[in-house]
């Protein structure tokens, strides 16, 4: 993991069109904003925790991956591997 400091409208790029700008500085919070491309998602770590009941984002995205996985591999989701 990389560990940066920054100052409030400092900027930082990630990859090529990423950027992660410092608006606001509080107390016990800090407000960024981020500049993605319109296919790159971005999502909070709560919602992306452990799939469950709790997590429904993070069910959705695991079970999306998989059926990725199964496209590219020529299968359907939910066909049994042997």
């Amino acid at each position: 993991m990389l560990v940066l400091s920054r100052k409030r409208q400092e900027m930082m790029q990630i990859g090529e069109g990423v950027i992660v700008k410092v608006i606001h500085i509080g107390r016990n919070t800090v407000k960024i904003g981020i500049e993605a491309p319109e296919g790159v998602r971005v999502v909070r770590g709560e919602l992306f925790g452990s799939p469950g009941r709790r997590n429904p984002l993070a069910s959705f995205l695991r079970e999306r991956s998989v059926a990725k996985a199964a496209r590219r591999e020529g299968r359907k989701w939910g066909d049994k591997t042997e």
